[in-house]
Parts: C-alpha cells; sequence; structure tokens
C-alpha cells in the first residue's frame, strides 16, 4: 500500500506521536521511513548591515542543523528499535511546509504523517497549521496524528 512514508518531526510531543504511527504503519506496510526536519532560518531586518545579516544567519542554520541532527537521531534511534531497516533522514530548511514540498517533489513519497500541533505556536494560530496546509498542499495522503 505505501512504500515510502515520510514522517515530519520538530521534537514536539505530536510529532513524537506522529513518528509512532508512521514506524507502525511503516513496519505493517514493510515501507521505508523518511525522518523529516525543517530548519528555520530567522529573518532579519532589513537595513541591518549585510555582513550581520549573514553572519547571524549562519549562526542560525549551524544551531538549526546541531537540533536537527538530535531529533532526527532520536527519531532513528526509536524506528531501528522497532525493526526498521529502510530509514532515511531528511533536513529541509525555511518555511515547513515549502521544504516539505521540495523534499516529496525530488523524492517520491506515498504518505506524509505530520502531528497536529508542533512547536510554532503564536504563528500557528495567525497563519494556520502546517498540517493543515500540508493537507493542503501535498502531492500525497496525508495523516494528521492527534
Amino acid at each position: 500500500m505505501f512504500d515510502k512514508v515520510l514522517v515530519a518531526l520538530d521534537g514536539s510531543d505530536h510529532a513524537q506521536q506522529a513518528l509512532q504511527m508512521a514506524t507502525k504503519l511503516a513496519q505493517r506496510c514493510n515501507a521505508g521511513l523518511i525522518l523529516f526536519h525543517s530548519v528555520e532560518i530567522n529573518a532579519f531586518r532589513s537595513d541591518y548591515d549585510r555582513r550581520v545579516v549573514e553572519s547571524a544567519r549562519e549562526v542560525y542554520r549551524r544551531i538549526g542543523r546541531e537540533q536537527a541532527d538530535a531529533i532526527l537521531q532520536e527519531a532513528e534511534d526509536v524506528a531501528r528499535a522497532a525493526g526498521l531497516n529502510d530509514v532515511n533522514r531528511a533536513v529541509g530548511e525555511g518555511d515547513p511546509v515549502k521544504a516539505m514540498l521540495k523534499i516529496t517533489s525530488e523524492t517520491p513519497v506515498d504518505l506524509l504523517v505530520v502531528g497536529t500541533r508542533g512547536l510554532t505556536g503564536l504563528r500557528e494560530i495567525a497563519m494556520g497549521s502546517v498540517a493543515h496546509k500540508m493537507s493542503a498542499a501535498a502531492p500525497c495522503p496525508v495523516l494528521i496524528v492527534k
């Protein structure tokens, strides 16, 4: 039924629930599992010195990559402990929805698994959740896990 399952991870409790569900589905379908995290680089005012902005972005990018590695390593440990062998990591950059859509355009994915809420807080209330946006934009089915 599913050959490749991608699960979106951000370190939240809902993402952990999504990981558990994605792992079970991958087991039952004998599917590969892609563990995905998007590193968001904060925006800066345009009147800041360009060198300062680029330097700050590199710091945010490095910290974000370190956090992504930690989140994805923990998830990979869970998936492998459940007996999955076909486990891969993918790290996007920027808006999580755009980054996920980019990954799904480059790598065939049969199912996206996302948690109902992540760590986006007030931004989520104002702009809509990643789960909601993915359910509308994804090229494949999306399972939203509570």
